[in-house]
């Protein structure tokens, strides 16, 4: 029997869970978190594992768990997601992250990876992560791009009134998307939009028309891909969601910074983070849908060429977790695999829009993609001599 290979996951929530679960066929496991009841949890799941309960950002105890670890990989919110990447890199050792940092440029990490020999690649989950590596995809083939759009969401199959929607991943960085300017690119700017600002009908296969707001989603997007003219990432919910957020912004409930509430010393965010999360965590025979479509249309050569990926997954019982646990937790696990097999190699840290550029590593994602039952559409559209006729024009 060939030895495995060992990995350090930090954070064991749900989704740390599910990436355990992907990888733990051919990997000895590690899992740290603070939370004593997520590590019970992990620890009923996968007897075999060793947990450690501590602090994320504790560098003295990543070195310590990760001392002999082929891998790291971390699922945590992006307030802590970031420190353990870093931690990471300062340790020289290899990490594949789904935190959400759309704020945070990776060259800083890159630069400490390449001094001390880490590799890394960060956002690499379901959104972030899998759409940007079809963004990329889509950017490569093309001669220029003019157009790159990404839809994403994950809401209940059944929608629960009033909002609609239930809990499938962080509910600080959810609340994050309703509050942070978007930052997007138009006619080859880079400008910022309020969140929540621009929004837009949205139907994928055979499901209810839905609504999409522009949202702070693009992550490294728009730094790698400089020349794209206009870019944006939309956050697709059911109808109805995006004007019940706009009045709880009006009302402040998303502020961090305390108020006097009813006589007493309240931080709205906690108030409305308390009020929310145990009314709309899933419930026993709740199902989730995972939703993408990523759109990119340029030129190549004389004709306008738009590719098109996209993606509606909904739970099933047999995966034993959310659809968006699964799809974001799979992906880390592919690409965590691909660095431990040195199909992605190097060092400093990489972007999934820019590996997307390698026929093997794509055609890698996506068997595996495809072997956990995940199945991307992939649509291509020519004009043919577009360029040519808009000239005469």
């Amino acid at each position: 029997m060939a030895t495995k290979r060992k990995a350090v996951q930090v954070g064991a929530g749900m989704v740390g869970r599910v990436i355990v679960k992907d990888m733990i066929e051919d990997f000895d496991f590690t899992v740290l978190d603070m939370n004593e009841n997520a590590l019970s949890e992990v620890k009923r799941q996968f007897p075999e594992v060793e947990t450690v309960q501590g602090r994320a950002d504790d560098i003295e105890l990543l070195d310590r768990l990760s001392k002999d670890a082929d891998i790291v990989t971390s699922a945590m919110p992006g307030t802590i997601g970031y420190k353990v990447i870093e931690n990471t890199m300062r340790l020289g050792r290899k990490i594949a992250s789904v935190s959400s940092m759309h704020g945070r440029d990776d060259a800083p990490y890159s630069k400490i990876g390449k001094e001390t020999g880490g590799l890394g690649i960060m956002m690499i989950g379901f959104a972030p992560g899998m759409t940007n590596f079809f963004a990329g995809r889509g950017y490569h083939q093309l001669d220029s791009c003019d157009q790159m759009d990404v839809y994403v969401g994950g809401i209940p199959y059944n929608p629960r009134p009033p909002f609609n929607y239930t809990i499938t991943w962080s509910v600080s960085d959810l609340f994050n998307q309703f509050v942070q300017p978007a930052v997007v690119v138009e006619n080859g700017e880079v400008v910022e939009r309020p969140a929540l600002s621009v929004v837009k009908p949205f139907r994928i296969e055979e499901y209810p028309e839905m609504e999409a707001f522009v949202s702070n989603g693009l992550g490294s997007l728009f730094r790698n891909f400089k020349d794209v003219k206009n870019m944006a990432e939309y956050t697709v919910r059911w109808p109805g969601l995006t004007e019940q957020m706009k009045l709880m912004v009006a009302l402040d409930l998303f502020d961090w910074e305390p108020r006097k509430l009813a006589g007493c010393e309240i931080v709205p965010r906690q108030l409305l983070f308390d009020l929310f999360a145990p009314k709309y965590k899933m419930q026993t025979g709740d199902l989730d849908l995972s939703v993408a479509r990523v759109v990119t249309r340029g030129f190549k050569g004389d004709d306008e060429v738009t590719y098109t990926y996209e993606i509606a997954d909904v739970m099933r019982e047999e995966r034993g977790c959310t659809s968006m646990a699964w799809v974001t937790a799979c992906t880390c696990g592919i690409f965590a695999r691909a660095m431990c097999d040195g199909l992605i190699s190097g060092t400093g840290m990489v972007a999934a829009e820019l590996l997307a550029k390698d026929d093997a590593i794509y055609r890698y994602v996506m068997e595996e993609q495809a072997r956990r039952g995940i199945f991307y559409k992939e649509k291509v559209e020519i004009k043919k001599d577009a360029k040519r006729n808009w000239e005469k024009n």
